[in-house]
């Protein structure tokens, strides 16, 4: 601490005062004796604060010391506490405001930017179902019979069948309109015909009620049918054959179960996809051909009885041997 210069004479009591070898209790009172009481209260007073504070020394070494421990704390601060890179926060709000209504925009037009499925229409054992296609044409799905065709159509209207269906194609000529079976395919413009095209039967029927349908196998062009025009196609013995058909203007609506030249397996498999049963037929089964209809309003064991009643004429006959089975010999 530094003192003012007018002050050092008493705070510091130098050597050369008249009073230096006098006992303290005597210099105060010759002191009080030779002064006045104003000047005796400034002596106490300067004797109070020169007691009170400390030399210059003790000072300079608290600073320093108070210096070192801020570095020492300074120094373990530094190496206990991770770097840390500190990032600006606007720019990534910005960022986040110009791509959050584009990842918006996406999610809403992804599903419309995947290719759409394909529409897919099945029955089962005994259902008949109509079925409008994007270019409104109306298909009557029979009996475990399953279409297949895109949810747009492009400059081919094509539709895979398995099984069998009537089709009222809507005409338009500048996009044909062709049924695939995996055995043949049927191309029209804009008629009406249905196609039987069941994996268990070996021949595939085409069967035409107004217009003009064009059947082809691969590259070969098996016929081209006018109203009233049945063709049949075997894929085994490549066997073709073009005939008339009597039932075709009852196509569209009726559920009557017509035949027509029809071989035991194909009007047995027409029975199966009506009624849940069975029928097991030996091999050495001879071949007919049978022309009738059925009517599905009878149970299965009256269909049964009209059948046995057609295969009299060729030695065969029908016995129930479950409550679904039947076995014919």
């Amino acid at each position: 601490m530094v003192t003012p210069p007018g002050l050092c004479n008493s705070v510091m009591k130098p050597r050369n005062s008249p009073f230096y070898h006098l006992p303290a209790r005597l210099q105060r009172y010759l002191r009080s004796r030779l002064t006045s009481p104003r000047q005796q209260r400034r002596e106490q007073w300067l004797d109070e604060l020169a007691a009170a504070t400390p030399d210059d020394d003790e000072l300079i070494t608290r600073e320093r010391e108070a210096e070192r421990r801020a570095r020492i704390l300074e120094e373990i601060r530094a190496r206990t506490q991770p770097s840390a890179r500190v990032l600006p926060l606007w720019p990534g709000l910005r960022v986040a405001a110009v791509l959050l209504p584009l990842l918006v925009a996406a999610a809403v037009l992804w599903p419309r930017l995947q290719t759409p499925q394909p529409l897919h229409y099945a029955t089962g054992v005994g259902e008949h179902r109509e079925v409008v296609l994007p270019d409104s044409s109306h298909v009557w799905l029979r009996p475990r019979s399953e279409l297949t065709c895109a949810a747009t159509f492009g400059k081919v209207r094509a539709v895979q069948l398995r099984g069998e269906a009537f089709f009222e194609v809507t005409k338009d000529p500048k996009h044909p309109f062709v049924v695939h079976t995996g055995k043949v395919a049927v191309r029209v413009l804009g008629t009406s015909f249905l196609v039987k095209a069941y994996a268990a039967l070996p021949t595939t029927t085409v069967l035409v009620r107004t217009g003009r349908v064009q059947v082809a196998q691969q590259q070969r062009i098996l016929g081209v049918l006018r109203p009233h025009d049945q063709l049949l196609y075997n894929t085994i013995t490549q066997q073709l054959a073009i005939t008339q058909n009597e039932y075709s203007d009852l196509l569209p609506t009726s559920r009557l179960l017509t035949f027509e030249q029809a071989s035991l397996p194909e009007i047995l498999l027409l029975l199966e996809n009506t009624y849940p049963i069975h029928f097991e037929l030996g091999r050495d089964a001879p071949t007919v051909a049978l022309t009738g209809s059925l009517d599905p309003s009878l149970s299965a064991d009256q269909l049964t009885d009209v059948l046995n009643a057609l295969l009299q004429r060729h030695h065969l006959h029908i016995t129930k041997r479950t409550a679904t089975t039947y076995q014919i010999h």
